[in-house]
């Protein structure tokens, strides 16, 4: 099923932007939403998301459980958990089972 852009975005025909089920983008955003998500955040599902890693390094058993829980369809190859201070970024580097 596609889903919504994240960032909420907009085509030239003022239709929202979609990413195709299976797409590295879709998956990336999958990751990402994880990532960006505090645990206890949402009712429904308390324990998805990783600990807030702004004030610290991302801990990568916990994006691996959450990953592996809520998008199966991923492989997590490896996760560097150097923050890039100039992008604020963590690297995943991931494998889509198709």
């Amino acid at each position: 099923m596609d889903t919504l852009k994240f960032p909420i975005a907009f085509t030239r025909n003022r239709k929202l932007q979609t990413l195709k089920e299976g797409t590295d983008d879709y998956i990336r955003q999958m990751i990402s939403v994880c990532l960006l998500t505090e645990p206890f955040i949402l009712p429904l599902t308390p324990d998805f998301g990783v600990a807030d890693p702004s004030f610290s390094t991302v801990n990568p058993a916990s994006l691996l459980i959450n990953v592996n829980k809520f998008v199966p369809e991923v492989s997590i190859v490896s996760v560097d958990t150097n923050l890039d201070e100039e992008l604020g970024s963590v690297n995943v580097r991931f494998i889509y089972n198709r």
